[in-house]
């Protein structure tokens, strides 16, 4: 008994050499793997430092801002790739597809940190790029994730489509390829509808990505059950003006209509009551619009009518807000329109009751951002 007790010496250190041969073979390979990787990082991922930190610091500014102004817009944001994800691969390949640039790796990295949206009929109307309703016609730009993107040929151009919207076939996207006389809009982001060939350059993709998080923390776009209002309330291509109390605010966008021929523009128009005190009354509506259009040879139309969009809207301190869309187009002899100024006429009280003089809400004038064509 004593002797099955007894340790063997010579078969205890044979194991042990054993095991340390195991522990430096396993540490070995480790090592090996760790190489390889870091290769394959090196390879696909050299270069992008200053994108890790650029996209890193938008995104973070993004769930901040998201956190308590969107949450549902939150929500539908992708899982990040990660780096040497298996799922990245359609990402990294973009690296084969078009010339490598500081916008590339910046729209790459992006897809490390959330990989698009979630593709959910809840989020369908929450689209990180921006929505707007125009006569019953309802645009959301949801981000693709990495499975969903694809380069299409318009003319000339490659686009690398991002986002897009599944209702009007609007579309966000990067222009990857393009003749060598448009050789400045390389790797720029353009919104675009397919058919018309009409796009409006929002620069290069860091520079708008990152533009577009600080406006949105900044508060230039109003937010609405969590989806985000395409037209902005301040910065190009709009103008507010502050009377008898009143804010009023216009914005306008190029509308991406393949159904014209003619350029045609989206316009909002809100009304805001914000000192009620100098407006002197509890309530006041709107009885008609004067507008007044300026065309490409420095001609100029006047548009008058009763209401706005067939309503009379009625504004008070207690519902001290009112938004409404509309269009405006070229005229059909070819006249460009480049943008438009007017008034509201509006009366205290209500039409049928009025309590007061009525007075009109300026509206200063509004450059239209004019569209570039594809060749």
């Amino acid at each position: 008994m004593l002797e099955n007790n007894l340790v063997n010496v010579t078969e205890e250190q044979e194991r042990a050499r054993e095991q340390n041969n195991l522990v430096d073979t396993y540490g070995l390979a480790t090592a090996c793997k760790n190489k390889r990787l870091f290769i394959n990082w090196h390879d696909h991922y050299r270069g992008f430092t200053d994108s890790y930190t650029r996209m890193r610091k938008a995104f973070d500014r993004l769930e901040t801002w998201a956190e308590t102004s969107s949450p549902v817009l939150l929500q539908s944001l992708g899982t990040g790739l990660g780096w040497m994800s298996g799922v990245s691969v359609p990402v990294r390949e973009l690296l084969e597809v078009v010339n490598d640039s500081p916008a590339m790796r910046d729209f790459i990295m992006a897809h490390h940190f959330h990989d698009g949206q979630r593709r959910q009929r809840r989020f369908l109307g929450v689209g990180l790029f921006g929505s707007y309703e125009c006569y019953g016609e309802v645009c959301s730009l949801s981000w693709l994730s990495s499975r969903m993107l694809q380069v299409i040929a318009m003319g000339q151009f490659r686009i690398l489509v991002f986002a897009w919207c599944h209702v009007t076939r609007n579309y966000l996207g990067m222009v990857v390829d393009c003749p060598s006389a448009h050789s400045m809009l390389m790797h720029h982001v353009i919104q675009l509808q397919p058919r018309s060939y009409r796009f409006v350059d929002k620069g290069l993709f860091g520079e708008f990505f990152t533009t577009y998080i600080d406006e949105l923390v900044a508060g230039h776009y109003d937010v609405h059950d969590g989806a985000i209002n395409m037209m902005p309330n301040c910065g190009p291509h709009t103008g507010t003006s502050v009377a008898y109390g009143i804010r009023t605010t216009v914005s306008a966008m190029f509308c991406f209509d393949e159904t014209s021929s003619f350029h045609v523009y989206r316009y909002q128009v809100t009304f805001e009551i914000v000192d009620p005190e100098v407006l002197g009354f509890s309530s006041v509506q709107l009885e008609s619009r004067h507008w007044l259009i300026h065309y490409s040879n420095q001609e100029y139309v006047h548009n008058n009518g009763a209401g706005v969009v067939g309503e009379f809207p009625l504004i008070s301190v207690d519902e001290p807000y009112y938004k409404y869309c509309s269009r405006i187009q070229d005229e059909p002899e070819g006249l460009m329109v480049v943008g438009f100024e007017g008034h509201f006429t509006m009366v205290p009280g209500t039409l049928d009751n009025p309590e007061g003089a009525q007075f009109n809400l300026p509206v200063p004038y509004i450059e239209l951002p004019v569209p570039m064509e594809i060749i």
